[in-house]
C-alpha cells in the first residue's frame, strides 16, 4: 500500500488534476493507494473537491484555520501512522500544486526496495532542474541551500527543503517513536528541513532522485514566503549549533500520537 500525504491550502484549482494523476499512476501499475489530504484551513473549495473525488480511497483532515506547514505535517504523519501500516508500505509526501512530477515516482520507490529509508526528489541533484520560476527566486533558493549545507549534522544531499519525498513506513514509525513529542519544533516551511536533519540523526539511509521542478504547472501563486523562510533557516542553524533541537529517544518502540482533527471525506466539517 502507498499512502500519499498531501498538504493543501487553497488548492481548489490544482487538486482535480493532481488526484486524477495519482489515480492514473496507481491504476497503470496495479497498486493500492490511499490519499491523506490535510486541508490547512482553506477558504476555497479544497476540502469539498477532495471529498468528491471517488476514484481512490481518500481521507481529509481539516484544520479549522490556517496553522502553517509544520502543523500540517504533524497532522499528516500522525494520522497516517494510525492506519495498519505493513513493513512494505510506503508514505509519499508531495505538494498539492502539481509541481511534484509523478514521472520520477517509480525511481523513488525503487530506491526504497534497495533498503533506502528516505528518498528525496531533488531539483539540485545532477539531472535535476528548476524551470518556470523567476531568476530572483532561483537565486534565493541557491542562497538557502548554502545556509542549510552548513548546519551541523545535516546529511550530504543536494536538496534539503523539498516536500516531495518517499518514506518507508517502518522508518517513519521509527522516526516518530524517536521524537514522540518533538519531531517538529520549527514553524512553517522550515519544518521539512528539520525533519531531514532529525532523520539523519537516527542514521537514516537517504538518497535522491533528480527532479525537474516546473513552476509553470502550478495554478495560482506559491504559498512560501521566501525571505521569511530563509530567516527560519538561520534560526534552525542557530538551534542546531546551540543544542536547542531535541535529541532522539534511544530504543523507543512506541509512538505517542497527537490529536489531529481527522475526518473521513464523508464526514462534514464542524
Amino acid at each position: 500500500m502507498i499512502y500519499f500525504v498531501i498538504p493543501a491550502f487553497n488548492e481548489a484549482q490544482n487538486l482535480p488534476r493532481l488526484l486524477s494523476s495519482i489515480d492514473g499512476w496507481r491504476r497503470q501499475r496495479g497498486l493500492e493507494a490511499h490519499v491523506m489530504l490535510v486541508d490547512d484551513g482553506s477558504t476555497d473549495d479544497t476540502s469539498a473537491i477532495a471529498r468528491s473525488f471517488e476514484a481512490l480511497p481518500l481521507t481529509v483532515a481539516s484544520h479549522p484555520r490556517n496553522l502553517g506547514v509544520h502543523r500540517v505535517f504533524q497532522t499528516g504523519f500522525q494520522s497516517v501512522s494510525r492506519f495498519p501500516l505493513g513493513p512494505e508500505d510506503l508514505i509519499v509526501t508531495l505538494e498539492a500544486d502539481n509541481t511534484s512530477s509523478l514521472e520520477i515516482l517509480d525511481q523513488m520507490l525503487a530506491q526504497t526496495s534497495r533498503g533506502v529509508d528516505l528518498v528525496l526528489a531533488s531539483c539540485y541533484a545532477p539531472g535535476g532542474a528548476v524551470i518556470g520560476t523567476t531568476p530572483y527566486r532561483r537565486f534565493l533558493s541557491w542562497c538557502a541551500n548554502l545556509i542549510l549545507r552548513c548546519i551541523p549534522g545535516m546529511p550530504r544531499v543536494c536538496t534539503f527543503s523539498s516536500f516531495y519525498r518517499v518514506y518507508r513506513a517502518s522508518f517513519l514509525s521509527r522516526l516518530l517513536a524517536s521524537y514522540p513529542e518533538s519531531l517538529i519544533q520549527t514553524d512553517g516551511f522550515v519544518c521539512v528541513v528539520e525533519i531531514l536533519l532529525k532523520a539523519s540523526r537516527i542514521r537514516a539511509r537517504i538518497s535522491e532522485v533528480p527532479l525537474r521542478l516546473d513552476g509553470s504547472q502550478r495554478r495560482g501563486k506559491s504559498k512560501m514566503k521566501t525571505i521569511r523562510t530563509i530567516g527560519g533557516y538561520f534560526r534552525l542553524f542557530a538551534w542546531a549549533v546551540l543544542g536547542r533541537l531535541a535529541r532522539p529517544i534511544e530504543g523507543a518502540d512506541q509512538i505517542t500520537p497527537a490529536q489531529p482533527a481527522l475526518r473521513s471525506r464523508r464526514e462534514p466539517d464542524v
